[in-house]
């Protein structure tokens, strides 16, 4: 058989061998192993470690110097010829010294320390008592017989009754000059469309050791002082306080004495009045009771009457009183008032209020020295930068308000919303005018007035410092 030889090649192909089977042969039966529960025991992992806990700390970053160098100043342009003849300006350095390092709490400290020290250094002179008020010289021929022996630091005789130690008034000339000028401030204020029939008008010339004059206006009429009362109450508190009257010292009324006089306190007032006569305000009284408290209350007027007052009458406080939270009078007070229609009030002349005034600067009302402590409550300074910003000062709108400032001047107002009344005592540097003027208006119109009473002041001061001082 032919065969192609193409495929010559080919062979035949070897049959794959088929694997051979294991022959197994049977096993015996075995026991099963023990098994070690140690042997497959879970391993225990290691703890888990927080990596950011043994991280280390980030190195801080390297700065470059060059990156935050501050860039170069540019060089300034050659300095031409007129700069280069020019002097170099040297500027310069501030240093520090041992101020510079003080702090705040240290300066403020230094600043409370300088005021203190100040204080400390100018106290001697604010404690300084203001000038001695001046004294009138009295006339031989009017001066109380019991002046001449008043005795100073001699306690008092008391003689069983509670009555002014002046029991003669002065007794001044009648003068047609000053009535002349008395005459012209009636017409300052008629001029002003003002009624005079409710004014009164007091001046009294003491300028003259050998003769004091006076004149007036209607000075004999009873007015309400309004709180020139309280210039009488406290001549009588100065009595009642020498005589043993009143038991406490002193020094226990000074505060409500300065109020009362100062600012024309009410309230301080009432204590004073109270303290002169022994009684208090309070609700109705009856019977024997109200009998006793008006016979106290009225010791104030007898106390004056008797020295040749006549028919004073200053029993009643001024009113509002805020302590007693009373605008007007009440309970026994208004008993003392007596009938509604027709209420007793304080009554004072023109006169009267100039005849004190007179006697605490002559040094006789009370005593020398009472005389000398109420002529110091009554000093008022003229200056505007002292009184201009207190509301409650008493130099607007009254005496003193037009009269030049270096001047003394002691007085004592009074004021509602229908009256206006003073009493003061000017004096000039040279003592060519040394007088006494009370004017007292009870009537709204004047209350509502307040140049009036500066312009009869003024034109009075100016009358009496012109005159000829060999006259």
């Amino acid at each position: 058989m032919e065969i192609d030889n193409l495929h010559s090649d080919i062979r035949p192909q070897r049959r794959p061998a088929q694997p051979q089977r294991r022959q197994t042969q049977p096993q015996r039966y075995k026991q099963p192993q023990r098994i070690d529960p140690a042997k497959y025991q879970k391993p225990i992992l290691p703890q888990r470690i927080d990596p950011a806990k043994y991280q280390k700390p980030a190195q801080p970053q390297r700065i470059d110097p060059a990156k935050y160098q501050k860039p170069a100043q540019p060089q300034p342009p050659e300095p031409t010829t007129y700069q280069k003849q020019r002097p170099q300006v040297k500027y310069r350095r501030r240093l520090r010294n041992k101020f510079s390092r003080l702090k705040y709490r240290n300066i403020l400290s230094l600043i409370i320390g300088a005021i203190a020290i100040g204080w400390l250094v100018t106290l001697p002179f604010r404690l300084r008592r203001p000038p001695e008020p001046p004294i009138i010289s009295t006339q031989e021929v009017i001066a109380p017989p019991a002046v001449a022996k008043i005795v100073e630091n001699v306690p008092p005789q008391d003689d069983g009754t509670f009555t002014y130690n002046i029991k003669t008034p002065p007794n001044p000339v009648y003068s047609q000059e000053l009535q002349l000028i008395v005459d012209e401030a009636v017409n300052i204020a008629a001029g002003k469309q003002l009624p005079v029939e409710p004014l009164s008008i007091t001046l009294i010339d003491v300028s003259n050791p050998q003769k004091h004059t006076f004149a007036g206006y209607q000075n004999q009429e009873l007015r309400f002082p309004a709180s020139v009362a309280k210039l009488f109450w406290l001549v009588a508190f100065y009595s009642a306080l020498e005589k043993g009257k009143i038991e406490k010292k002193e020094t226990a009324f000074t505060s409500d004495l300065e109020q009362m006089m100062r600012i024309s306190n009410n309230d301080a007032a009432s204590r004073i009045l109270d303290a002169i006569t022994d009684t208090k305000s309070g609700s109705r009284l009856a019977g024997k009771s109200l009998e006793t408290w008006l016979e106290k209350r009225r010791q104030i007027n007898n106390f004056f009457q008797a020295a040749g007052y006549t028919n004073i009458s200053l029993s009643t406080k001024n009113y509002p009183i805020y302590y007693l939270r009373q605008e007007q009078p009440a309970g026994r007070d208004l008993q003392l008032r007596g009938d509604a229609s027709q209420p007793i009030r304080n009554r004072v002349t023109s006169d009267q209020a100039a005849r004190l005034i007179y006697e605490i600067y002559t040094r006789q009302a009370v005593s020398s020295i009472a005389s000398r402590k109420m002529a110091y409550l009554l000093t008022r300074d003229l200056n505007p930068k002292v009184w201009r910003n207190d509301p409650i000062n008493p130099i607007k709108g009254f005496l003193g308000e037009f009269l030049p400032v270096n001047i003394y001047f002691g007085s004592k107002v009074g004021y509602t919303s229908k009256s206006r009344t003073e009493v003061a005592f000017i004096r000039t540097l040279d003592d060519r005018a040394i007088y006494i003027l009370a004017i007292f208006a009870d009537a709204p119109a004047y209350a509502r007035d307040e140049t009036i009473f500066p312009e009869i002041s003024r034109y009075v001061f100016d009358r009496l410092n012109s005159r000829d001082p060999s006259r």
